[in-house]
């Protein structure tokens, strides 16, 4: 602390003693004055918003700059500043520049935060031409003073005036939450590719591999995030004018094709069209090869097999986008991943298992006389149910009642133990389906099972146990089976065809209410972030006699790594909203339940685990919830603490909402 006035005049002297004469009661002591800087001549950092000492460069409507009320940790600053965050949700700190913010160089900021709330600060740039940017924080330490930094990197050319603050976003609160702040700044953002080695089969990733300069294409943020591309940065790229317009990569020496001499590409494109590919520029004819855009406004990654040039002299790859057609050069493209990749079978190396009859992909073990019309097509609806790339298209006469498509085995398939069969089907109309087992020594084995489900892929388990021991080398298939009723035709789509040994959970339905049960009722998916295996019941007595339970590995060391399970939906806590678990424990804990994930502002629950080596039932009360939008369940084992051990070991089980 300064002395700023120390006033003590012969007069003052004169007077301290004449009261002093008269009470020793009264006392007078001088006055000191403390102000936050006395430095002279301070040069402004404009990467500095405030300090609230030398260099308090912007002025912070709604904050008061006041002593420090902890100077300790990391912030051991004199005078720090003090912000009141009023009682609505959605309540803001706005620091308006009134221009462009200069994020070229200093593109991470950073704030420091003491306070007693904890929740949710986001931190947000918007106010000019380009669209906001949000990024996220959470307060979780409630006592010192923490550092939080926003990565925007990815807004180093974009157009933002103001950064605003929202503390404790989204929360209602009675207007008495105080937050003390200091040292906002912005600072260079660490370089992520330190150290990275130059892959050189990498053309431009736009990110640490950016090994070829790509003319007319500017480095920008990913407007659109997604699981076939979350790159940071992409490269843009407006289409102009004309039908030929090209992206012109020039190496400048010979492309290095020998093994590497499949081009690929990542493109979220605007437009439907052809994107041509050619390889020129060497003392070898130019080559070209194009593929088809079809999905427009999302990442698809493209493919061009080059491996005809392994031993040829190319220099240049150029890109025509929307090849042959005129534009208006208007359109914008977003390219990523440009590299040469191996030409490779994905099936190198897939051991067949003759379980397997066929799955159209890499397992099959069967052939397809052809007696009535069958290919090999793409998915027309992958995922959910059926992920897979390839299926078979069946085209069937549905006015002939036994018109049949047939699987042929070399060998006798093996039902000794792997004795029920499974089709998986798409189609749009129920019908009977008829299996059939003949082709070998023993007699030919019929069994219908009824298509019931439409418009999706539905997989349907046919028992054969009393085949166990017959000798069978084919697989018939009647579609309508025994009906004459259909079209010529009636188009089937089929996939996954197999023997299976018993599951003692087909057929069993999907109980939403119940989150994971680690046997038949896998409802929620573990997405993050602890170890976790599913493994036979330690202990199956008591509250707890199922044959598998979860083993989840926990860093004690860590007060909030965390346990999360996805509901991939809204989670209906309209009447079901008190969560029950079952733990087997070796120590006392705490557990933080949390719901978080959808639109409401997420929601703690402490309990304790208080019983050790002994399966107990735990209640977690989310009635309050009844109304909100939540999406996942997060547990946090020894929740706050860190006392623990790096491999400390919990199991739970049959955890519901009742």
């Amino acid at each position: 602390m300064k002395t700023i006035k120390l006033f003590l005049s012969y007069i003052s002297i004169g007077l301290l003693m004449f009261f002093s004469s008269c009470t020793e009661e009264e006392q007078f002591f001088p006055s000191i004055t403390s102000i936050p800087c006395e430095q002279p001549n301070v040069v402004a950092d404009p990467n500095i918003i405030s300090d609230f000492q030398c260099q308090a460069n912007v002025v912070l409507d709604g904050v008061e700059a006041v002593l420090n009320p902890d100077e300790a940790g990391v912030n051991t600053s004199r005078f720090v500043g003090q912000y009141n965050d009023p009682s609505a949700p959605w309540d803001a700190l706005i620091i308006d520049y009134g221009s462009s913010i200069d994020l070229s160089t200093f593109n991470t900021f950073k704030i420091k935060v003491k306070t007693s709330v904890a929740g949710t600060l986001k931190a947000k740039l918007e106010g000019g031409s380009s669209p906001g940017k949000e990024v996220d924080a959470n307060i979780t330490n409630t006592s010192g003073w923490v550092e939080y930094s926003f990565d925007f990197s990815d807004q180093f050319n974009q157009d933002h005036s103001k950064l605003v603050l929202f503390f404790n976003a989204g929360v209602e609160n009675d207007g008495s939450d105080v937050y003390y702040i200091d040292d906002l700044k912005w600072v260079q953002t660490a370089d992520p590719c330190a150290g990275v080695v130059a892959d050189m089969n990498v053309v431009n990733d736009f990110d640490c591999q950016k090994n070829q300069e790509i003319p007319e294409v500017e480095l920008t943020a990913n407007p659109s995030k997604s699981d076939v591309n979350n790159s940071k940065f992409v490269g843009k790229y407006i289409d102009e004018e004309g039908a030929w317009d090209a992206v012109i990569i020039d190496y400048g020496e010979a492309i290095d094709l020998a093994t590497h001499n499949v081009f690929k590409i990542k493109v979220l494109a605007p437009v439907e069209g052809i994107l041509k590919a050619k390889l020129e520029g060497g003392t070898s004819a130019g080559i070209e090869k194009d593929v088809t855009i079809t999905k427009t406004g999302e990442w698809v990654e493209y493919s061009y097999d080059f491996s005809e040039q392994a031993l040829e002299n190319h220099t240049k790859i150029v890109l025509f986008f929307n090849a042959g057609v005129e534009t208006d050069g208007t359109q914008v493209y977003f390219i990523d991943d440009l590299k040469f990749a191996e030409l490779s079978d994905a099936c190198n190396g897939v051991t067949p298992d003759l379980s397997i009859i066929n799955d159209f992909n890499c397992q099959q073990n069967t052939t397809i006389p052809g007696f009535i019309t069958a290919s090999i097509v793409e998915n027309p609806m992958d995922g959910g149910s059926n992920p897979s790339d390839m299926v078979l298209e069946v085209i069937d006469n549905g006015t002939e009642a036994f018109d049949a498509l047939i699987f042929e085995s070399s060998q006798s398939f093996d039902l000794s133990t792997k004795n029920y069969f499974k089709i998986k089907v798409l189609t749009e109309k129920a019908v009977p389906l008829l299996v059939k087992l003949e082709g070998g020594t023993s007699p030919a084995k019929e069994v219908f099972v009824d298509i019931d489900v439409v418009g999706e892929w539905a997989e349907y388990t046919v028992d054969f146990t009393d085949q166990a021991g017959s000798d069978h080398k084919k697989l018939v298939l009647f579609f309508n089976g025994g009906q004459s009723d259909g079209t010529p035709t009636d188009k089937y789509y089929i996939d996954d065809l197999k023997f299976a040994a018993f599951d003692p959970c087909d057929g069993v339905a999907s109980n939403m209410n119940i989150v994971n049960d680690f046997e038949c009722q896998q409802n929620y998916e573990i997405t993050c972030c602890v170890t976790t295996e599913i493994v036979a019941n330690p202990d199956a007595s008591g509250a707890n006699t199922s044959s598998t339970v979860l083993k989840v590995t926990d860093n004690g060391l860590e007060a909030f790594d965390a346990l999360v399970f996805d509901r991939a939906g809204v989670i209906d806590l309209g009447t079901k909203n008190k969560l029950k678990i079952k733990i087997l424990s070796t120590r006392a804990v705490p557990l933080l339940a949390k719901l978080e994930g959808g639109s409401s502002t997420p929601k703690e629950v402490f309990i304790d685990i208080n019983v050790v080596d002994k399966w107990t039932e735990y209640t977690i009360d989310f009635s309050d919830q009844a109304a909100e939008n939540h999406k996942k369940i997060v547990f946090f084992f020894n929740g706050g603490q860190a006392d623990g051990t790096a491999a400390d070991i919990y199991y739970i089980d049959d955890i519901k909402w009742e």
